[in-house]
């Protein structure tokens, strides 16, 4: 049985081994290396870059907490933005909510959403959805000539913050999601890994805090991204509480979800004191 061993790009250091039993893709895009195969550990795992970005095994950890947190904080999310999320994971969980009328998702990579679809259809099973909207194009683009006040959430589902992906961590680009976003508007970018690189998130949470009127951070557990604790950023323009929840919205959901809960939900902003630290809190 062969392993497959992942490195940190920036450090070359190990970040974990699987057993794989099957190798299905590998290829260059345009934009990035992409690879699909199987592991004994995580069963169907899609590799962007030469990082783990989805397995079938512990998706739900990242794609639930990443939509679910704003979408039951905000008072009532009616058009949803995904920038990135070619797995169709994010907008899976997106389209679930029945305030949603319109989920816009912009991945600029058209193979990885193709892929997603024959090997993760457990993920990709939202393209056809009435609410959904696949543009495949630039996200960076696609938020600067959007019209004022168009979105109610963004999310930002991104690969981390090198490479390709740089720029979508700038304040340009935070900015220009402030513009976009209504009143009362929720920005949730993925924020990397806060107990490997605790700059990188440091570095977001400064931009964001020089633009939006309040600024969390909140955690999940994905056993396969680097240092296994993942963080999210919650900007909001105006009053928005990062930790209420509309139960009436949740109970509509409840019966689909593996991984959120109410409970998980308040509890995930409560942070260690050096996470706390990392942030400037």
């Amino acid at each position: 049985m062969a392993k497959i061993v992942f490195r940190d790009p920036s450090t070359a250091d190990l970040i974990v081994e699987h057993s794989v039993t099957a190798w299905h893709v590998s290829e260059e895009t345009e934009f990035q290396q992409v690879d699909v195969f199987e592991t004994v550990e995580f069963g169907m795992t899609l590799a962007l870059g030469g990082v783990i970005n989805v397995t079938e095994r512990d998706e739900m950890g990242y794609h639930e907490m990443l939509a679910h947190v704003p979408l039951l904080a905000h008072p009532n999310p009616r058009r949803v933005l995904i920038i990135g999320g070619g797995d169709g994971g994010t907008l899976r969980e997106v389209v679930k909510h029945p305030s949603v009328e319109e989920a816009v998702m912009v991945e600029i990579d058209e193979f990885v959403v193709d892929v997603s679809k024959k090997y993760l259809p457990g993920c990709a099973s939202a393209f056809e959805d009435p609410k959904a909207n696949l543009i495949i194009g630039d996200g960076l683009a696609y938020v600067r000539d959007a019209a004022d006040d168009s979105f109610d959430v963004i999310l930002v589902d991104s690969t981390d913050p090198v490479d390709a992906a740089v720029e979508l961590f700038t304040p340009e680009f935070y900015a220009d999601c402030k513009r976009v976003l209504a009143d009362g508007g929720i920005l949730v970018p993925q924020s990397d890994s806060i107990q490997l690189y605790p700059d990188r998130v440091a570095k977001i949470a400064g931009s964001l805090r020089e633009i939006y009127d309040r600024v969390d951070f909140y955690l999940t557990f994905v056993p396969t991204y680097p240092g296994t604790v993942w963080s999210f950023a919650f900007a909001v323009t105006g009053e928005t509480d990062c930790r209420r929840v509309d139960m009436e919205r949740y109970e509509a959901i409840e019966g689909s979800l593996r991984y959120y809960t109410p409970e998980l939900h308040r509890a995930a902003f409560a942070l260690p004191r050096t996470y706390s630290a990392v942030i400037g809190e």
